[in-house]
């Protein structure tokens, strides 16, 4: 009985790991150049918006990176 308890824990620790979304730290490239950063951290598809939608402040849309790449 211990040894299905056993398995079936590494089971669900082991689909929890493969579906945990990867997490980021946003900035976007102010109007005088310097990076500028958004506060908090974005994942998943939540980041990927952010890069292609960028960051709307004044009616100006600011180029986010998130992450090193």
């Amino acid at each position: 009985m211990k040894t299905k308890m056993f398995f079936a824990a590494m089971l669900l620790i082991a689909g929890t790991a493969c579906n945990k979304e990867e997490c980021f730290e946003c900035h976007y490239d102010g109007p005088d150049g310097a990076e500028v950063e958004l506060e908090g951290e974005y994942c998943g598809d939540a980041a990927e918006d952010l890069e292609s939608t960028g960051y709307v402040m004044d009616s100006i849309v600011y180029t986010v990176h998130c992450g090193e790449h």
